[in-house]
């Protein structure tokens, strides 16, 4: 770095402004969070990729369908960098419901989400949030 690179800009300068990313609202901006995070950690994705994003578009279509709407999306690596952490926030307190498969209509729409977020986690957790709602982390293992 030369020394003019150290220097603060010059009153008037025109500086881009760093802009906060957008929320994510929609479970296809989840998976792009998802593959540009891997992507930037140089971690080729695949399977750990795949399960991932099926799993946050099952959380937040449960979100958007049962929870009153998504709150709070964050994905980001774990402090050692081996495994894959995403939070989903929705507004309601109750937590998911795996229905028993025996005794249902097995093409009957809906019901399987929360299970094959289970499947597909290395771990799943529900914590309330203060103001009422719930967190839901799931991790997988880079």
């Amino acid at each position: 770095m030369s020394h003019d690179d150290a220097r603060p800009p010059s009153p008037g300068a025109v500086v881009p402004e760093e802009r906060p990313p957008e929320p994510v609202r929609t479970a296809g901006q989840a998976r792009a969070v998802l593959a540009r995070l891997l992507a930037d950690a140089e971690h080729p994705g695949g399977q750990v990729l795949a399960s991932a994003q099926l799993a946050v578009t099952e959380l937040i279509a449960n979100a958007l369908r049962h929870g009153g709407g998504l709150t709070c999306f964050d994905a980001r690596l774990g402090p050692c960098g081996t495994e894959l952490v995403v939070d989903v926030e929705d507004g309601d307190d109750r937590h998911p419901v795996t229905q028993p498969p025996h005794g249902r209509d097995p093409a009957a729409a809906g019901g399987r989400g929360w299970a094959i977020v289970q499947a597909l986690a290395a771990t799943c957790r529900i914590d309330p949030l203060p103001g009422g709602g719930k967190r839901i982390r799931v991790t997988f293992a880079l």
